[in-house]
């Protein structure tokens, strides 16, 4: 019985291995256990090990670590497919990679073949807190909700979205009150979009409204005993 484990997982394929044969020593404590290495190859015969049982055991079980490594354990046990196979014991193939043809090949002998392969880690992109500004700026309560959730949900801190959206609102009030982005000592790109963002506030009064509730929010909210989270969803769904 031929059994291959291989992988760029090699930690998780070898300590599969290993409960695997543990387990089988558990259940037949008679058994004979080999680990055969590329430094150890030379001191075995496939043909014996497939073929034999020990003096008074009834099994072996065969580790063949690494052999795949090199091109002597390689040949060896591609030429001893057939024999490893139709063994009354286990051989395991332990590896850390192998290659497309090798597998072709082990797949018309082997009871099973078990893929143990590192996860790639993808670096997500930090949450651009700026899509709030925006979603502010557009007065778009749905959009800015649900970036605000996302926000939450990506680790954003309730006071850097609490900045986000004061400096925001500052911006607008700067931009409504001035002809040109020099006058409201602003770059032009972010003047331009908070001049258009005045646009979607009925007056002054309103923005004035706004920006007064949303700089007393953080010590309002220490005096009440209300989380800041809650106080900023609830500024959102009011806008």
């Amino acid at each position: 019985m031929l059994y291959v484990y291989y992988g760029s997982d090699t930690d998780a394929a070898r300590s599969k291995v290993r409960a695997t044969v543990a387990q089988m020593l558990t259940k037949n404590p008679d058994a004979l256990h080999f680990r055969i290495t590329p430094e150890t190859l030379s001191e075995y015969s496939f043909e014996e090990l497939a073929q034999s049982h020990g003096l008074f055991k009834s099994d072996y079980i065969i580790v063949l670590d690494s052999l795949f490594s090199s091109a002597d354990g390689e040949e060896a046990v591609l030429a001893n497919l057939q024999l490893l196979a139709s063994a009354s014991h286990p051989f395991f193939i332990l590896e850390a990679a192998l290659r497309t043809p090798v597998i072709k090949k082990l797949e018309k002998h082997a009871e099973k073949i078990n893929v143990f392969e590192q996860k790639k880690h993808t670096t997500e992109a930090p949450f651009n807190t700026f899509t709030l500004s925006d979603a502010l700026g557009e007065r778009n309560v749905k959009k800015l909700w649900t970036l605000f959730r996302e926000a939450k949900f990506r680790g954003v801190s309730d006071e850097e979205i609490h900045g986000v959206l004061f400096w925001m609102l500052k911006s607008i009030v700067l931009a409504a009150q001035s002809n040109t982005a020099e006058e409201a000592g602003m770059k032009a790109y972010p003047f331009t979009k908070a001049k258009r963002a005045a646009q979607h506030f009925a007056s002054a009064d309103e923005l004035a409204q706004l920006i007064h509730v949303c700089a007393l929010m953080p010590q309002r909210t220490r005096r009440e005993g209300v989380s800041l989270e809650i106080a900023l969803e609830r500024f959102i769904l009011a806008l």
